[in-house]
């Protein structure tokens, strides 16, 4: 009599586990840029109704955010010039961030996330 096969062979779970593995690695380097991209669109909707932004200038308003960095540990976003954007606007400014992450995922393979996010802040 002859039995069927019923489940997965070991070499089926080594290639099922080794994808876990895989999956598992690259979410480990990617989910933490992705919540810091959260934790930077937080702040930046919070300064929005921020009350101390009401009649404060350019150089207030960019105080208050680096602040906000720091407190949350972006301290890589907080010192580079080039991801956040200052434009006057009618009533106040409008504040634009874009930037790219990178990181490794394995050896020589790497990951590219570009973000970006924009916000008008009225000061009057």
């Amino acid at each position: 009599m002859i039995k069927k096969q019923r489940g997965l062979t070991f070499i089926s779970w080594m290639v099922v586990i080794a994808f876990l593995a895989v999956q598992g690695i690259m979410a480990m380097r990617i989910v933490p840029v992705y919540i810091n991209y959260s934790a930077v669109k937080s702040i930046m909707n919070e300064l929005v109704v921020d009350p101390e932004i009401k009649g404060a200038g350019a150089k207030k308003v960019n105080e208050l955010l680096k602040k906000r960095l720091k407190i949350n540990n972006l301290y890589d976003l907080a010192k580079d010039k080039t991801a956040f954007k200052f434009s006057k606007i009618q009533g106040g400014y409008h504040l634009v961030c874009h930037y790219e992450a990178r990181g490794p995922i394995f050896k020589n393979l790497e990951f590219v996330a570009t973000f970006h996010h924009e916000v008008d802040l009225p000061t009057k």
